[in-house]
């Protein structure tokens, strides 16, 4: 089994952390709520965290909060802290600079991050170019690499930022091909941490889609580009590439659930409520908004 950090000190808040795991909804859960109106969420819900009063949405937003609250009350590794804090930070700082609206924010600071030298000089030359996607693709590698440094702390962080590097590669692959300059594109939003070389990528973007897979067929990611190419060539939708980018990185974390110590079952955790929340906004909206129910369905991660 993958080791991880084995620290004793995480004894008794994973003991916390499997009552908490066993009141993840089920999938039965989410099928009745894709079939449902959205007067009925309550209802189906009603044995639940999600049962309280109020605007639904806001409901999320508050268990969402309260879950971040826990996760950086019990969570004593700087380095995971950041790992976890980092991307919505970045999110945020994108969204200042490109003066999106408020409801576009997570509840996180950012100024200890736009105080970085690296930081500073990435915004010093936005506003010189004033180029939205080289500020998107600067911070992002920003965070690409400062990940990969972070996940040095135990052989389990090491590999899953090493499965995240692969995925966003292979959806950067495919989404580059729907541009006229998809060499260009791609070189600049390649992330040179993960375990597949950019030439391959590289070799395969301008030839058929079975190319990808022949390249990929005896890696964990052949499913991935065989079923989300398939799906992207027949619906014109990254829809199944997404899905199955979600379900690798959470069936990767539920190796954590073995874990007596360490801080790898509070990362994985927080991962899965998190990831929980997001499926019931997506789900949420959808219905409010009469999106199909196939694509409904299609976009839902089947890990639990």
């Amino acid at each position: 089994m993958i080791s991880g950090t084995n620290d004793t000190r995480y004894a008794f808040v994973n003991g916390v952390i499997r009552a908490k795991e066993a009141k993840f909804l089920k999938k039965t859960h989410f099928e009745r709520l894709i079939e449902a109106d959205v007067d009925s969420f309550r209802l189906i819900l009603s044995d639940t965290a999600y049962a309280g009063s109020g605007e639904f949405l806001n409901i999320l937003s508050d268990i969402e909060k309260e879950e971040a609250a826990f996760f950086d009350k019990y969570c004593l590794h700087q380095e995971i802290k950041e790992m976890v804090f980092l991307p919505l930070k970045i999110h945020n700082l994108k969204v200042k600079l490109k003066n999106g609206g408020a409801n576009l924010l997570y509840n996180i600071d950012v100024k200890e991050l736009e105080e970085k030298k690296e930081i500073l000089k990435i915004i010093s030359d936005y506003l010189q170019h004033r180029n939205s996607f080289i500020l998107s693709t600067e911070l992002d590698k920003f965070l690409c690499k400062r990940i990969f440094e972070l996940s040095k702390v135990s052989p389990f962080f090491f590999e899953y930022a090493q499965l995240y590097f692969d995925i966003e590669n292979i959806r950067s692959f495919f989404r580059a091909r729907t541009f006229e300059n998809p060499f260009e594109i791609f070189k600049q939003v390649f992330i040179k941490y993960g375990t597949i070389p950019e030439k391959l990528f590289l070799d395969c973007l301008d030839k058929e889609p079975s190319a990808i897979f022949k390249a990929l067929r005896n890696t964990i990611y052949a499913g991935l580009v065989e079923q989300g190419g398939a799906y992207l060539e027949t619906h014109g939708s990254f829809l199944r590439l997404e899905r199955i980018s979600d379900e690798m990185r959470l069936n990767f974390l539920k190796k954590a659930r073995y874990f007596t110590f360490g801080v790898e079952p509070l990362f994985s955790y927080y991962h899965f409520k998190t990831a929980e929340i997001k499926k019931l906004r997506q789900v949420y909206m959808g219905r409010q908004y009469n999106i199909p129910l196939a694509q409904l369905k299609e976009s839902i991660p089947d890990v639990w």
